[in-house]
């Protein structure tokens, strides 16, 4: 297509040196030589100052770090639509700035990233790249800013450290108004020559150049009047307004339609814009029907504003914000952007919270062990008493109350949680019989009131004395002995003391104790007073610096052997094991299997690491590692995170083993469900407790003394310990039942 427009006028003087600055030391805020923009049909301002005018709409190169042949840091390239009378006024088509091996491609609708479309805002590679109400903006750490309003208007701006490498319609930077852009080894340069140098070629592009044009005198008395009326003299004491003048005049009779705003606006916005730019305060110069800017929401439209918003999230950001003012759409004062739930502009008190679901100033949302209040978008937290839990599993790895780990090879009786005049929770560690360098629960006992004669024991096999052999579910005044499955068993008491034993794979136990025990106990579960560098505190009161020292320190009977510190790798011993062990072990990393789903909650490597020792060390190593798995799913469990079907394709073989007449699950939070409970007068247990895993009867059956599961009417009855047979019946007190 060639150049047939006749252009109606063109400036007697089409380069101006358009910016100078009236240099004052005390106005840090200017920044206007670091800057060159484009607006309008054709302007264009370098950052040595030059206002010219090109009217190309080829594919040209802005701006471009060309300091090296070899190397180029980065790239702004641009196009102009063609202004038509179908289309209206010409916009920039696109922008495409490159970055090192990113290249963004920017249109009014879209952004893409080498290729491919992405989602705003945008980070990668030191690139942050984001859109406003009016701009999109482009920062590089090289640098380098770019900005756009989707419209006319481009302008990028360098550090410093790029002065005198670049190259494109924004010139070399070297800070000397028009040499070597316009005056070059002595011969002047026109615009249009200058321009046309600078166009990208591209492949199966058909671009003609633009052409020179007769130069003529036109009167700008309008443009003058609007300029340098006193509503700009802030303005006219940092920016020289001539040059902006000179491009009005040049919008004005190049326009044919005189009643199009874009003919006086686009230069009257970019002179603001410049303004800004120095340091100036530019005025309110739009109404409503001069160069009016529409806004989202209830936003407003200002020339020089903050461009750290505030938000109901970051109500502060403003008043650290270190970057220059620019126009835009802003809030209105005393009110911050609702960054949640979008309702545009509202004052502070109208705020809301978000934690996966919002909530409205007053609301409470409580996890694990904080209580948080939304106040005015801000949450609010206070720790909330909370109980805490030590734990013993894989027969050797010891987690303290207050949240040390660490690994333990006993051979003795050892006290976990010991409180005076209380209870002592005691555990019953020993060498496993085929493995001497594994480490096995053997039983756990529990001393009421201190009593050794008040003894509940629990043996591995998942038997129970309490002075002789009882069963379950069990009651008395203070505790309630159960099995809520068949993996599980739990002691619960009166007294803020609550043990769970886990029987399969391997017998482990978890100890949780009401904060009202804090820095009551010992053990060792360590002194629960929530510090850590202090949990290794023997009988005497030193604190041991290994776990075989603090552990031989709390053996319940002086006559059993001190146990060695372990520090070699179990699975250095068999490349067998190993392989095993790293196999198996590494679904708990894996983003693809079920545990993925808690990974932000709890961290997998402890597990892992824990898991590989226990695989390779362990006599059974699916036993162990299945052990190490149930340990992480309960871990998940009290960080909100349930984990369901994570036996699907490991650990599977538990579930096929359950009684004819049960059923497997792993959410099972009741309590046991036998006959004999029917018939006791109290239910000793609540279920306040995790949800666990194993076998039990089905909702609406219960469990015979025969192990098997019936329907209620099937269950005997009780009278004074003695069983009554379904359908029989009997005298009580002269009266037949």
């Amino acid at each position: 297509m060639g150049w047939t427009t006749l252009w109606l006028c063109v400036l007697a003087l089409p380069l101006t040196s358009a910016i100078q600055v009236k240099a004052r030391k005390a106005r840090q805020s200017n920044h206007v030589n670091s800057i060159c923009s484009t607006w309008g049909r054709e302007h264009f301002k370098t950052f040595d100052g030059d206002v010219y005018q090109f009217p190309g709409t080829c594919e040209y190169n802005l701006a471009s770090d060309c300091h090296s042949e070899s190397y180029q840091e980065f790239s702004v390239h641009l196009k102009r639509n063609e202004a038509t009378e179908a289309e209206g006024n010409p916009t920039v088509k696109h922008v495409v700035v490159t970055i090192n091996d990113l290249v963004f491609h920017l249109t009014k609708t879209q952004v893409a990233v080498n290729g491919e479309i992405v989602t705003l805002p945008y980070y990668n590679g030191g690139v942050q790249l984001e859109r406003n109400a009016v701009y999109t903006k482009l920062y590089s750490k090289v640098g380098l800013v770019v900005m756009w309003n989707g419209e006319d208007a481009v302008m990028v701006e360098l550090d410093t450290e790029y002065t005198n490498r670049t190259c494109g319609l924004c010139g070399d930077f070297n800070g000397l108004p028009v040499h070597n852009e316009f005056v070059h080894n002595g011969r002047k340069v026109s615009p249009i020559e200058f321009g046309n140098r600078q166009k990208v070629h591209r492949p199966n592009e058909v671009c003609e150049d633009p052409y020179e044009e007769e130069e003529e005198d036109e009167p700008h008395a309008q443009c003058d009047q609007l300029l340098r009326s006193p509503l700009w003299s802030s303005c006219g004491a940092v920016v020289n307004a001539e040059p902006y003048i000179q491009a009005c005049v040049q919008d004005l009779c190049g326009c044919s339609n005189t009643s199009d705003s874009f003919c006086v606006c686009s230069t009257l916005s970019e002179y603001s814009r410049q303004c800004s730019h120095a340091g100036g305060q530019p005025p309110h110069w739009r109404t409503t029907a001069f160069c009016e800017k529409q806004c989202p929401f209830n936003m407003v439209y200002l020339e020089s504003g903050s461009p750290c918003m505030d938000t109901c999230t970051h109500s502060d950001t403003s008043s650290l914000c270190e970057e220059h003012l620019m126009d835009g759409c802003f809030c209105p004062h005393g009110t911050v952007f609702d960054d949640i739930s979008k309702r545009g502009c509202v004052t502070q008190d109208q705020c809301q919270c978000k934690h996966d679901k919002v909530y409205n100033s007053g609301e409470v949302f409580r996890q694990d062990r904080e209580e948080c209040v939304c106040h005015h978008g801000q949450w609010s937290c206070k720790s909330l008493p909370s109980p805490a839990t030590c734990a013993v599993e894989e027969g050797s790895h010891v987690t303290t109350f207050d949240g040390k780990a660490f690994t333990f090879h006993g051979d003795c009786y050892y006290p976990l949680a010991k409180v005076e005049s209380k209870f002592t929770v005691l555990v019953q560690l020993v060498p496993c019989i085929r493995q001497k360098f594994d480490t096995c629960l053997k039983s756990v006992v529990v001393l009421l009131n201190n009593d050794r004669n008040n003894a509940l024991v629990i043996t591995a096999d998942g038997k129970v004395s309490h002075n002789a052999q009882i069963t379950l579910p069990y009651n008395t005044a203070d505790i309630s002995v159960f099995k809520p499955s068949s993996f599980h068993m739990m002691l619960q008491t009166s007294f803020g003391l609550q043990v769970q034993i886990q029987l399969v794979p391997i017998m482990q136990v978890y100890v949780t104790l009401d904060e009202s025990y804090k820095t009551k106990t010992q053990g060792l579960c360590g002194n629960f007073n929530k510090v850590l560098s202090d949990d290794m505190k023997t009988p005497q009161g030193m604190v041991e610096g290994t776990a075989s020292s603090f552990g031989n320190s709390w053996k319940a009977n002086p006559t059993c052997r001190d146990r060695e510190e372990r520090l070699d790798d179990p699975c250095s011993l068999s490349v067998e094991n190993e392989n095993y062990a790293k196999h198996w072990c590494s679904m708990l990393r894996s983003s693809d299997s079920t545990f993925a789903k808690c990974h932000a909650m709890v961290d997998p490597e402890l597990y892992y690491k824990r898991c590989t020792y226990a695989s390779c060390n362990c006599e059974k190593s699916e036993d162990c590692l299945c052990a190490v798995f149930s340990s992480y799913v309960r871990d998940c469990a009290t960080k909100g995170v349930v984990l369901s079907g994570w036996r699907e394709n490991v650990c599977d073989k538990y579930i096929g083993n359950c009684p004819a007449s049960q059923t497997y699950s792993d959410q099972l939070q009741r309590c046991q469900l036998t006959c004999s409970s029917l018939a006791s007068k109290s239910q000793g247990c609540t279920n306040d407790f995790l949800p666990v895993d194993g076998c039990s009867c089905p909702d609406g059956l219960y469990m015979d003394d025969r192990g098997t599961c019936v329907p209620m009417d099937k269950c005997p009855c009780f009278h004074n310990g003695v069983h009554i047979k379904p359908g029989k019946s009997i005298n009580i007190q002269e009266e037949h039942w």
